[in-house]
């Protein structure tokens, strides 16, 4: 069998929530330029369903909740034991929204969303975002090993400007503050650790808000539409390529303008 070829030739990628949307995306994009993939989400059919559209073989799909440390780790002892490293992490995975956070209640104009918000709700949006990803960095580190490797974090125009509803918001800032502080501590290992910062894209999440919400942020957006989860999965390949071989700490940020960064 001939060796793979591309950017990410015979690299192991893991990506956690590659299921669909963006993860899914860039699970493709990576499969397309010779990387063998890890395609870690909460749901064991999305999963699968990923690794089935990916070109090239040998591909691993991986279910559990980032925000459950031992559900992670045996993601991460299943590709020791299948691959031995990690070249590339993806902290991919994520919601914007949950039951208790008050969003419906907003929608029907009783209150600000942060009044109206369960503790519950906040807890587990900064459970899945920030204490996933420090999980998944944590463990992708530990299998990097001496080679180094290329760590991205998925924050978001909401963690830059604090677009969107508290939780989601501070959830995605916090990731910014852990991908700076991450990429000093292990730029001496070799490992680059950088974030990516969406604006609206398309995506089944996005798709599923009320027009009365998207229709206002893509007629705010100078390029008056909104983003596709290819455009953001090509600045993932940039990430995870020896293309930014000199880039760590930064935060890249597809979003049409709306936001400058």
């Amino acid at each position: 069998m001939a060796a793979a070829s591309g950017l990410l030739a015979g690299r192991v990628a893991c990506i956690t929530g590659a299921g669909s949307g963006l993860g899914r995306a860039i699970a493709e994009r990576f499969a397309s330029e010779g990387a063998i993939v890890v395609a870690q989400d909460i749901d064991a059919e999305s999963a699968q369903q990923t690794v089935a559209s990916l070109a090239g073989d040998g591909h691993l799909p991986t279910v559990g909740d980032v925000a459950d440390e031992q559900a992670m780790l045996d993601v991460f002892a299943a590709i020791s034991d299948r691959f031995g490293r990690i070249d590339v992490m993806v902290n991919n995975a994520g919601v914007d929204r949950l039951p208790g956070d008050g969003f419906d209640m907003v929608l029907r104009g009783e209150g600000p969303q942060i009044t109206l918000m369960a503790h519950e709700a906040f807890s587990r949006m900064l459970a899945i975002h920030v204490t996933g990803t420090f999980t998944c960095t944590r463990e992708a580190v530990r299998l990097m090993g001496d080679g180094g490797g290329s760590i991205i974090t998925m924050s978001s125009i909401a963690g830059v400007a604090g677009w969107g509803p508290v939780h989601y918001s501070a959830a995605k800032g916090a990731i910014l503050g852990f991908t700076r502080a991450a990429a000093r501590e292990l730029g001496p290992l070799g490992i680059r650790v950088n974030a990516i910062a969406p604006g609206a894209i398309d995506t089944p999440m996005t798709r599923s808000l009320p027009e009365g919400l998207l229709a206002p942020m893509v007629a705010m957006t100078p390029l008056r539409r909104l983003g596709r989860a290819d455009e953001v999965a090509a600045s993932a390949l940039f990430l995870a390529s020896d293309e930014s071989s000199y880039m760590t700490g930064q935060c890249m940020s597809p979003n049409g303008g709306i936001v400058t960064t």
